[in-house]
């Protein structure tokens, strides 16, 4: 290139001609969404101009129109409650104070609450929650029934100050994103995403209702079909195609959301516009037309607080629990997500109580002094944070690698050519963390489709390795007839996938021996494993 084609910016016009023939400057408009953009209740704007007091907005702002966008900013920030169950959102006064200051750093969000809490004639605008305690929990608002049944509009700010506030905030949240590896990894995957249209999850989301899916939660997925609430006498019980539809667009159709990371209460976790998503609609994204596969542990909570409170189990699973505690292991996966969670009362009530009060009653003890001690919270804040510890270790390593994942709190779909070594990276790093246990994959074909290249593996005419030569345990250990977990499980143990003949002779041998004792949960090891060994070494 011509050096002239590295002229820096300085405002003449030539400058345009260079951003316009340039395809990485000239798409950069398109990397940021727009923070002119906000969605508010329909007729908000319109009631606060027409009926809301001159003289009470003139509190806010001496001109009119600022003094407007700025309250329809404030309740732009409780757009999201029109997609959660309970309508009440905790605001921080420091982000009111920053949304809405004047230059002179006026606290002016109070007059703001004082004009939407008393609205018009026709009603208030947002609800206060008076029971919030200073330095514990944040203030929590909500929209009237009124705007709650509007629905939503965007709305274009207009003033250029309220524009520049919202540009300070992106680009520092954009910031804070960049410092944190698990967002990071996100902006990089973002733009190998494709998404499905709207039209298209509603076919997929009626189809799935014939088949009779349910949530993680065990909600019915059901067609809403223009029938209000009341139509559905377990309306609780229920989630809405239509409504999980709405809530993909609020979250994907100005943007995908900065990912931003949690406070100590949620042990850090990220939240972005892929975590919020109905499952079953995270389940149509596509690379280059490729669904992506979900890699998850198996029953990871449940793991995680037998590490953290000394417990003497390794290797739960909800099967498991399920056959033992003789309960429907559909119940069983719901419990878990919320039973060591709860209160410790509310815990004694739970189905899976005397299933771990049988089996690990000193970890109970322990949960229960934990608790006593420090609110019944501190078992959540401490096994979110060591979930996240994990994750973040497991990402930091495929980002070195080059490979992004889309990141679901304990879970992350991953592209189908790099499966193997995310669950490989998995696996490895949940065991340095001491936690027992592994990933399994909810796509079964894929899993199969492995599992049968493995067994064609074995079929093919064995090859004869030297003691010293670096083999790929991949190629070796179907050879021995090990199956694909087991076959995971040794590459864990022995920490590489490629590593020398003589090592893996060495790793057979030792097992063959530790599996005499009772304690012993490893691969099993028999005649059979160790005559295909001998036959694969070159004398």
């Amino acid at each position: 290139m011509k050096n002239e084609d590295y002229i820096a910016f300085t405002g003449d016009t030539g400058d345009f001609d260079l951003l316009l023939n340039d395809y990485k400057l000239s798409e950069s408009a398109l990397r940021f969404p727009n923070v002119n953009s906000i969605l508010i209740p329909k007729k908000a704007e319109y009631n606060l101009r027409k009926y809301v007091s001159k003289a009470m907005l003139k509190t806010v702002d001496p001109d009119f129109d600022i003094a407007v966008e700025k309250c329809l900013v404030f309740l732009s920030n409780l757009a999201s409650t029109y997609y959660t169950d309970s309508k009440w959102k905790p605001l921080n006064a420091m982000l009111l104070h920053e949304q809405s200051r004047n230059a002179d750093n006026t606290f002016i969000y109070t007059k703001i609450i004082e004009v939407l809490t008393s609205g018009t004639s026709k009603g208030a605008f947002i609800e206060v929650d008076r029971s919030y305690q200073v330095g514990v929990q944040s203030k929590r608002f909500r929209f009237t029934e009124i705007y709650l049944k509007a629905g939503l509009v965007e709305y274009i700010i207009q003033n250029t100050e309220i524009i520049r506030t919202r540009n300070k905030m992106y680009y520092k949240q954009l910031h804070e994103a960049f410092q944190n590896p698990i967002c990071s990894n996100l902006i990089a995957m973002y733009p190998k995403i494709d998404l499905p249209t709207s039209e298209e999850l509603l076919l997929i989301g009626r189809q799935l209702v014939k088949e009779g899916r349910c949530t993680k939660k065990g909600k019915i997925l059901t067609m809403r079909n223009k029938h209000k609430d009341h139509y559905w006498l377990d309306i609780k019980n229920r989630s809405f195609v239509e409504d999980n539809i709405k809530l993909f667009e609020f979250l994907t159709s100005r943007g995908f959301m900065i990912p931003s990371v949690g406070d100590i209460s949620s042990g850090c976790r990220v939240v972005d516009s892929f975590t919020l998503m109905p499952a079953w609609i995270r389940e149509q994204i596509t690379v280059d037309g490729k669904k992506l596969i979900e890699c998850d542990y198996s029953a990871f909570h449940p793991n995680i607080a037998i590490k953290l409170y000394d417990g003497s189990l390794s290797y739960i699973t909800h099967e498991l629990v399920a056959k033992e505690a003789k309960i429907d292991v559909k119940d069983v996966k719901k419990l878990h997500l919320s039973f060591f969670n709860m209160k410790w009362d509310d815990m004694r009530k739970s189905a899976l109580f005397n299933y771990y009060a049988e089996n690990e009653s000193d970890m109970l003890a322990r949960i229960y002094k934990d608790k006593n001690e420090n609110g019944y919270k501190i078992t959540s804040r401490k096994m979110f944070k060591a979930e996240v510890d994990v994750m973040t270790d497991v990402i930091q390593y495929l980002s070195s690698k080059n490979i992004f994942v889309l990141y679901i709190y304990d879970a992350l779909l991953c592209e189908e050519k790099d499966f193997i070594i995310v669950t490989e990276t998995m696996n490895r790093i949940i065991l340095k963390h001491g936690i027992k246990t592994n990933i399994k994959s909810k796509n079964l074909n894929f899993q199969e489709e492995i599992s049968t290249e493995l067994d064609e593996v074995e079929t093919l005419q064995q090859s004869k390795y030297f003691l010293n030569e670096i083999v790929n345990l991949y190629e070796v250990l179907p050879q021995l007839s090990f199956d694909v977990d087991d076959t995971m499980k040794i590459i864990y143990d022995i920490d590489n996938s490629r590593v020398e003949m003589r090592s893996l002779v060495r790793y057979i041998n030792r097992q063959r021996t530790q599996q005499k004792y009772n304690d012993y949960d490893g691969v099993q090891i028999n005649t059979s494993t160790i005559c295909k060994l001998k036959s694969l070494i070159e004398n």
